[in-house]
């Protein structure tokens, strides 16, 4: 919780009723404990459901109704995918495909990976914080870098940045772009890495990027588009920092596969190791990795094979945070070309 920003952070707990009607109070009295053990200011409650079908319903009133009277959550942290979802176990895997379908469209959402205990002790000036950018979405993964450093228990460490951008963009005019903004915006980052990988290894992330760019740039001159972004995630004014990754852009998408060698096994799978692969010979001995998410996809098998590739994207990092900021404008027409795909 800020005071100056009169901010505050509801805890909520999502339970299956059943025929239990007073199931998850004490939980409920239990985090309001642990709260006030870490002095955590905000409050706890939890949302019921009996059926199945009704998880839609509770991440829509999560994702709307956690603020406090005017004060209106913009933020949604969940916890990893247990097994069971990762598994395609039904009530798992709608659970995380509910949260992320309708936090993405109405708040940034944070998914947790790791353990993070009640008591962290401060980090050392020798450790870091890492970075992850891929090509898009990268305004809230900055904010939340910055947030972390100005805690008591994270300012010593270093930021990293590793920015991951399509082989067939600007580098140069990429580099100067971001490193003008995150002068005038007063972002101290110790250390910045630019990495181009083939369009086909970050796929997932590049697929629908020339919409993408084409609806953020023809929503550039309205001024209600900056205010509503400066409000909700806390951006300086000027230029969102995505757009220097924009720059760099061709205007042309690759889809074509120069090599069959990732199409014998999943060749999502094969993407994501290849990433984790990359990550972990720079973020190994990181304390926490950032990493911002791609577009959730609308269709259920699509989105399980999603939760795999982040999955298989972050093994063996112990700390993590995904981050996807709000889309800001309509998602329809993001929706509506990727069920077409």
């Amino acid at each position: 919780k800020n005071k100056k920003d009169r901010s505050a952070l509801c805890l909520s707990l999502i339970r299956d009723t059943g025929d239990q009607e007073n199931i998850g109070s004490e939980d409920v009295r239990t985090a309001r404990q642990y709260m006030e053990y870490i002095d955590l200011s905000g409050y706890a409650t939890q949302f019921k459901y009996q059926k199945i079908s009704s998880l839609h319903s509770i991440a829509s009133a999560l994702a709307s109704c956690c603020g406090l009277g005017v004060f209106q959550s913009n933020t949604v942290m969940i916890e990893y995918p247990s097994e069971a979802a990762l598994s395609g176990l039904p009530d798992s895997l709608l659970y995380h495909y509910h949260m992320h379908r309708v936090c993405v469209q109405h708040c940034n959402l944070v998914v947790v990976k790791g353990i993070f205990p009640l008591k962290i002790p401060p980090v050392q000036s020798n450790k870091t914080i890492d970075i992850w950018w891929i090509i898009d979405n990268g305004d809230v993964l900055l904010m939340v870098a910055r947030m972390l450093k100005k805690h008591k228990i994270w300012c010593k460490a270093k930021l990293r940045l590793f920015v991951v951008v399509d082989i067939e963009d600007d580098v140069k005019k990429i580099e100067k772009a971001l490193l003008l903004w995150l002068i005038d915006n007063h972002y101290l980052i110790n250390k910045i890495e630019f990495i181009q990988a083939d369009s086909r290894i970050i796929s997932d992330y590049v697929q629908l990027r020339s919409l993408q760019i084409k609806r953020r740039y023809c929503k550039m001159n309205k001024k209600s588009w900056f205010t509503y972004l400066q409000r909700l995630v806390g951006i300086p004014d000027g230029m969102p920092a995505q757009n220097a990754i924009d720059s760099g852009f061709h205007g042309l998408m690759t889809t074509s596969i120069k090599s069959n060698s990732y199409m014998k096994t999943s060749e999502q799978q094969q993407r994501a190791r290849q990433l984790n692969k990359e990550i972990l010979r720079r973020s190994s001995d990181a304390v926490l990795v950032l990493m911002n998410m791609p577009e959730p996809p609308v269709h259920l098998e699509r989105f399980w094979k999603y939760l795999n590739f982040l999955n298989d994207m972050s093994s063996e990092l112990k700390k993590v945070l995904f981050v996807r900021g709000v889309d800001v404008q309509s998602n329809i027409d993001l929706e509506t070309s990727t069920m077409k795909e």
